[in-house]
C-alpha cells in the first residue's frame, strides 16, 4: 500500500511540474514528498528524476515508468468514481475551465451557493480563453462561449448569450446617444479585441446584415475591462447582458439602439466534457446547477 501512494504521489509531482508545488497543494513540506519519491525510487532500485537545486526532471526510466504509473493513478480515480456513482452523492476535486471574464461576473458571484448545496465538492477553476486539452489535463469541465469546432467532445448546451450595446449617462451627456447605427462612427467605441485593421459592429436589417465600422480609444480581450472603461465614460461596448446586469439596474450603464438587433442576435454557452468518462455526479450537479442559474441571463 505504501508502493503505492507514493506511486500517486510521483505522478502527482510530475503532472504539478515540482516537489514545491506538489507539496503546497498538498500542503506538505517539499522534504517530506521527496523523502517519499527517495523511498519508490530505493523500492524500485532505480532514479527517477535528475535533481538540481532548481529543478528536477524525469530519468529515461522515469519517463517510462510515469506511462505505466499515470495509468494505474486512472484507472484507481474510475474505480472511487464508479463507487461515487453507486452513492450518488456529488463529491470529490471539480476541476472547471473557463473564461476569466464569465468565471468573475457570472460563476463567482453562485458559487458559494452550489458549495453551500454540495459541501462535498471542491472546486478548482482554471480560468483562461485557450482551448485546454481536457484528458490531457485533467479537466472535467469546461464552460465556453461561441459556437463549438466538431470534436469528440460531449456539449450540452446550457443557455444562449444576449448582448447589447449601452454607455454610462455621462458619456451620453457628453458626446449624445445615437438614434441609427450609422452614428456609430461619430461615437467612441470601445471594442472585444487587440489585433489591428477595421473593426464593425453588424445588426440585422429587414433581410439583410447592415455593417457599421467603429473606432475608439481601447481594443480589450477582457470583457471586465471594457465594462470598466465604459463606466469611467470612455465610450460605448458591445457586450453580454449577463456581465452588466447590477450596471443595468442601477442606471450605471444605458442601453442603446435597442431597435436595431445585433448580428448575431445571440451566443451559446456550453459545457463540454470528454466523452470517454463516466458524468460523475459532481460534474452533473455543477451543470445543472449552472442551467437553473442561467435561466435569468
Amino acid at each position: 500500500m505504501n508502493e503505492l501512494s507514493n506511486l500517486q504521489l510521483f505522478v502527482r509531482v510530475v503532472e504539478e511540474g515540482s516537489f514545491s508545488a506538489t507539496a503546497r497543494s498538498l500542503g506538505v513540506t517539499p522534504s517530506s514528498v521527496s523523502r517519499q519519491v527517495s523511498q519508490l525510487e530505493d523500492e524500485l532500485g532505480t532514479r527517477l528524476f535528475h535533481r538540481t537545486t532548481r529543478k528536477q526532471s524525469l530519468t529515461e526510466t522515469g519517463k517510462i515508468y510515469f506511462q505505466h504509473a499515470q495509468r494505474i493513478v486512472a484507472d484507481l480515480d474510475e474505480a472511487r468514481l464508479a463507487v461515487s456513482q453507486l452513492m450518488d452523492t456529488p463529491s470529490g476535486s471539480l476541476h472547471v475551465t473557463v473564461e476569466a471574464d464569465f468565471a468573475v461576473a457570472f460563476i463567482a458571484p453562485i458559487l458559494g451557493d452550489f458549495l453551500n448545496r454540495y459541501p462535498e465538492v471542491q472546486v478548482r477553476l482554471s480560468m483562461t480563453s485557450s482551448k485546454m486539452d481536457l484528458i490531457e489535463s485533467g479537466i472535467d469541465l469546461a464552460i465556453r462561449i461561441g459556437h463549438l469546432e466538431d470534436s469528440s467532445l460531449i456539449a450540452r448546451k446550457i443557455v444562449m448569450s444576449c448582448s447589447l450595446l449601452c454607455a454610462s449617462p455621462k458619456y451620453l451627456a457628453e458626446r449624445g446617444t445615437p438614434t441609427h447605427p450609422s452614428e456609430l462612427s461619430a461615437h467612441r467605441c470601445l471594442s472585444y479585441r487587440t489585433n489591428q485593421g477595421k473593426n464593425y459592429w453588424r445588426f440585422k436589417q429587414a433581410q439583410d446584415s447592415l455593417d457599421v465600422p467603429i473606432t475608439g480609444p481601447v481594443n480589450a480581450n477582457s470583457l471586465v475591462f471594457l465594462r470598466h472603461t465604459a463606466l469611467d465614460a470612455r465610450g460605448i461596448i458591445m457586450i453580454p447582458t449577463w456581465m452588466i446586469r447590477d450596471e443595468l439596474k442601477h442606471g450605471n450603464l444605458v442601453p442603446l439602439l435597442e431597435d436595431f438587433p445585433l448580428e448575431p442576435p445571440s451566443t451559446p454557452i456550453h459545457a463540454v466534457f470528454a466523452h470517454n468518462r463516466h458524468l460523475a455526479p459532481k460534474v452533473r450537479a455543477f451543470v445543472d446547477f449552472l442551467v437553473e442559474r442561467m435561466e435569468t441571463l
